[in-house]
This record gives C-alpha cells, sequence and structure tokens, in this order.
C-alpha cells in the first residue's frame, strides 16, 4: 500500500471518530474536497479496496483498431518484407486492402501499428554523388506510357500516364495505340479537368516529338504543347529515372492496379482506371509534401490555370512562336544530338549536361549549361 492510499484509510477513520474534515484536511496536508472525495468514496464502495489507486485509462479506447486489423496490417508488411522489389510503406499497404475490399486503417494508424510491432527501419538505400544536373524547372508536369499490355484474348493497349510533380496529381488513361492521336485527347483532358503546366516532360518517345521521317516537323502533340505556352523538356536517352516521379506513379499502376485484377473488357480497364487514379489523388500521402494527399495539395495550390478553349483535333494547330528544350549528357567525343542533328561542343562540356534549347520563331538552337549560354546554332524548324 502506497504513502496516499494509507492517507485516504486514515481520514476516513478520522472523518468516522467525528473529527471535522476541515481538522482533518489540515492535519493530513489535504483539502476538504479530497476528504469529502474519500469519505464519500468509502460509504458507497462495496470493496475492500476502496481506497486503491485506479488507471485513468478509460476501459474502451474510441476508434482503437481491431487486433485483426492490427494483425492484417502486420502480415502485409512482412509479405511485402519478404519481397525486395515490392515498396513496404504505409502506402504500399494501404494499397493492399484496397485491392482485397478491406476498409484499410489511416495511414497514421499504419504507421502507428508498424511501429509498435518494431517494423519500421530506416532506408539502407545510399546516396551517390551524380554529375550536377538541370533539374531547375518548376511547374512541371511529367507523361510517360507503359506497355504494351494485353487483355485475355491477346488485346493490346497502353497506360498513359501524367502527373503533377508539385502535387503528385496523377491521372492514368488506358489507350488502343501509343500514337500521338491516342494521347493527345488524354492531355487536353487533363489539362481541362485540372491545370496547365509551365513545362512537360518526357523522354524521347517517337510519339512524343513526331517523326523520324521529319525530324524537324512538329508532331501533333508538340503543337498541342506549344500552342498552349507549355514548354516541352525531352529528358536525356536511356536516362528514365530522370522522370523519377512518373516511373514511380507507373510502378504503382503496374503493382496495385493492373497486376492484380482480372479485367473483362476495354471499357471495365477504362472504369477500373479512373477509380484507381482517384484512389491514388483522395489516398496517397507523399513524404515530399508533408504526408499530404495529391487533393490536398491542390487545395493549398494557387496555379488553377486550365485549358478552356475546344480544340479541333481534325485540323493542324499553327505554330509561330515557343521553345523545345532538350535535356542532354555530353560525352569525351563532344556531340550533342538534337532531332537527328549533331553538333560539336566545347571541350569544358565533357561530361556534363547541358540544356539545347530551340528558339522556334528564332530558329535558334541555345546550348546552355547553368544558365550560362556556351553555343548558338542555326535551328530551322519546319513549322507547316
Amino acid at each position: 500500500m502506497d504513502t496516499e492510499e494509507i492517507l485516504r484509510q486514515e481520514a476516513v477513520r478520522l472523518f468516522l471518530q467525528g473529527i471535522s474534515a476541515q481538522k482533518i484536511s489540515e492535519q493530513l496536508n489535504r483539502t476538504r474536497q479530497w476528504v469529502y472525495k474519500w469519505v464519500k468514496q468509502y460509504k458507497k464502495s462495496q470493496d475492500t479496496n476502496w481506497n486503491k489507486t485506479r488507471s485513468n485509462t478509460p476501459h474502451s479506447i474510441l476508434n482503437k483498431t481491431s487486433v485483426s486489423l492490427e494483425n492484417s496490417v502486420v502480415e502485409i508488411r512482412k509479405r511485402l518484407l519478404n519481397n525486395p522489389y515490392a515498396q513496404k510503406g504505409a502506402i504500399s499497404i494501404l494499397y493492399e486492402f484496397e485491392r482485397l475490399g478491406v476498409v484499410p486503417p489511416s495511414i497514421s494508424s499504419i504507421n502507428r501499428i508498424l511501429k509498435r510491432n518494431h517494423l519500421i527501419g530506416l532506408s539502407l538505400v545510399k546516396q551517390t554523388k551524380q554529375k550536377e544536373y538541370p533539374d531547375y524547372f518548376i511547374g512541371v508536369q511529367q507523361m510517360d506510357l507503359i506497355g504494351p499490355k494485353y487483355l485475355k484474348g491477346g488485346f493490346k493497349f497502353y497506360f498513359y500516364c501524367i502527373i503533377d510533380t508539385e502535387t503528385h496529381y496523377a491521372i492514368v488513361y488506358p489507350i488502343t495505340n501509343k500514337s500521338a492521336e491516342s494521347i493527345t485527347p488524354c492531355l487536353i483532358d487533363f489539362w481541362t479537368n485540372y491545370r496547365l503546366p509551365d513545362f512537360l516532360q518526357m523522354d524521347n518517345e517517337l510519339s512524343f516529338r513526331g517523326s523520324n521521317r521529319h525530324p524537324r516537323g512538329l508532331g501533333m502533340i508538340l503543337r498541342i504543347t506549344i500552342s498552349n505556352g507549355v514548354v516541352p523538356i525531352f529528358i536525356p536517352t536511356a536516362e528514365p529515372w530522370r522522370n523519377g516521379i512518373i516511373e514511380k506513379f507507373n510502378g504503382n499502376v503496374l503493382k496495385y492496379f493492373y497486376n492484380t485484377q482480372k479485367f473483362d473488357s476495354f471499357e471495365q480497364l477504362i472504369a477500373k482506371a479512373n477509380h484507381f487514379s482517384a484512389f491514388h489523388n483522395e489516398n496517397h500521402r507523399y513524404s515530399s509534401q508533408l504526408n499530404r494527399t495529391p487533393n490536398q495539395m491542390v487545395k493549398l495550390s494557387f496555379n488553377d490555370i486550365r485549358l478552356t478553349k475546344n480544340i479541333d483535333l481534325s485540323s493542324k494547330i499553327m505554330i509561330e512562336e515557343g521553345k523545345i528544350n532538350f535535356i542532354r549528357f555530353i560525352r569525351s567525343d563532344q556531340k550533342l544530338n538534337v532531332l537527328n542533328t549533331t553538333f560539336i561542343l566545347k571541350k569544358e562540356l565533357i561530361y556534363s549536361y547541358v540544356v539545347a534549347q530551340i528558339i522556334i520563331e528564332k530558329h535558334l538552337l541555345v546550348v546552355m549549361q547553368n544558365n550560362t549560354v556556351h553555343h548558338i546554332f542555326p535551328f530551322i524548324m519546319s513549322l507547316s
């Protein structure tokens, strides 16, 4: 019995002897309210342990995670840990619950469960020093293609994916082929219902650029992009990680969507892709944006410039001015290749990244490193 419990007994004993609460409080160095509290507790209690200290913890905890749900989180986490290629964080566990058709706990609850079960460790990924890369562009959206993929019966299709690097708001569009004619309506839809970027970053896929037969001709995607004041950025060839945000999103599309479901038709695939996109934007929390979801980031963003004009894709869009950026790594041969045209650069640019910018209305190719101009070449584009 601790000191406090002994004092409670003594207070009741003195009170039963007719000593006033005032004198008891002075003698025991406690308040009168304290004396009355324990006298009342003694009188109403049928338990001999009436003076014992009891926990203030509530008998039931509001919104407490059930044992079965906690076990499910632990089981999924351990299964992911056994797969060396799987993402293992709370959002991956959230997607697994979605795939199983089970209402998941919140991201914060999942993290608490992982911590409670000692399943959170330090990342073993080491940062490696790389050549300085021109990643200073702001207001960027990244786009990419996944595929070809196939439905039952051999029906071939592709996923066209686009994501805003600021908010991570993204949509995946199933398309029947990877032509510019199939991609452009998706791009228009994204810009109409979400917003226009300052830059659109992509890899060197032919349908994004235009045509090998007419390498300096502007394809449909470039015309749509430039005519709306958006600057295309082509990342270095054979360096897909430069589009890292969309590449990671592509991995989630395959892992948590395409590889986990069966689709009876292309129409069903489109409907479920819309659901997946909505789920991602509402639930996927990114540590880079303080664990906010894309939808939460959109509400905090000041940019709400959308594509409002109607675009007739049956007629060619005329271009009079604009820019196109190519990021390239210069090797020991000092060669820069842009749209099947090769230029020799100065030696000091060897083993570094440059931005080669075509200024359409001036018919120039400007080569820059760290915003310093090193070369200006004539570069005539075919605008017709």
